[in-house]
């Protein structure tokens, strides 16, 4: 099964979905490979149990990385579908989410702080570079969610391609990291105690713009943090995950407890492709490969 220009990848990990505890949540680790048109090629599958959560397509190797916290590992898989040894330079640590630079570096955050001693907490952010064979750790804020447990769970990048926005899942802020300063600055936006929405999948554009889901569905912010609009997106739980389109002016949504995947046009908020994994509560990252 070999990666092709435009495939598609979505982490979905092979649960039961009759019987279903969040809390104990977990299934043969698996990634469902599509082209184009997702139209099902195949499948990846880690060797792991545990969740797979987050995707992240390293172009200048044509590698795809999955991460997978509960496992404590990012699986590698070469272009031709083969697994690869892990890393041997990430850290044995929750890491849920992948964010690539635009020099080839990458970010890794921690999903949570599950397991961590409270007198010691761990970093919750590491700038990897392959070359180098280093995962520095970062110094960052985290808003921890509804829960308090969730730590760097989704991450975009700026236009000016050094300042990271990144959320803990279903919390109140949207939190700024200067990479190259190395350093937290102000906060994109903070939702109210009373607001409903929570933060989740996050992309930003070109412009600024930065689009959010939001639990019951997804918005747009300004580049200084203000609602620009709410998409019209049925209102129930799980809409977790959002990301850019390679087919520009498009970006995709996906449902966790539906297993639905949409994709929208930012300015319209037009419902272009749905596809259904026909599997509840599994359906997370999703990545490309470049058609360039």
């Amino acid at each position: 099964m070999n990666f092709e220009p435009g495939d598609i990848f979505l982490a979905a990990t092979d649960v039961d979905d009759r019987n279903v505890d969040l809390r104990n949540h977990s299934g043969p680790g698996r990634v469902l490979h599509h082209d184009a048109a997702l139209r099902i090629k195949g499948e990846l599958r880690t060797g792991l149990t545990g969740l797979v959560i987050g995707l992240g397509y390293d172009r200048r190797h044509r590698e795809l990385l999955v991460t997978d916290p509960s496992a404590h590992v990012v699986t590698r898989f070469a272009a031709d579908g083969t697994r690869l040894e892990p890393f041997d330079f990430l850290p044995r640590a929750r890491i849920g989410s992948i964010q690539y630079l635009p020099d080839g570096r990458f970010c890794a955050g921690v999903h949570s702080r599950h397991g961590e001693d409270a007198a010691r907490p761990l970093p919750k952010l590491f700038l990897c570079d392959r070359d180098a064979r280093v995962a520095e750790p970062l110094a960052v804020d985290v808003d921890g969610g509804k829960f308090r447990f969730h730590a760097v769970t989704h991450m975009t990048l700026a236009p000016d391609g050094h300042t990271l926005i990144y959320v803990s899942e279903t919390g109140r802020r949207v939190m700024r990291y200067d990479l190259a300063a190395r350093r937290q600055i102000e906060d994109f936006l903070v939702f109210g105690p009373e607001d409903v929405r929570g933060t989740y999948g996050l992309a930003c554009l070109p412009d600024g713009r930065l689009l959010m889901a939001t639990g019951m569905g997804a918005a747009m912010f300004g580049a200084d943090g203000s609602l620009q609009r709410t998409y019209d997106i049925p209102e129930r739980r799980g809409w977790s995950r959002l990301q850019m389109s390679q087919d520009p002016g498009r970006f995709w949504l996906s449902n966790f407890f539906e297993g639905i995947l949409q994709q929208r046009d930012i300015e319209t908020g037009e419902l272009l492709r749905e596809h259904d994994i026909d599997r509840k509560y599994s359906l997370c990252g999703l990545a490309e490969v470049p058609r360039e």
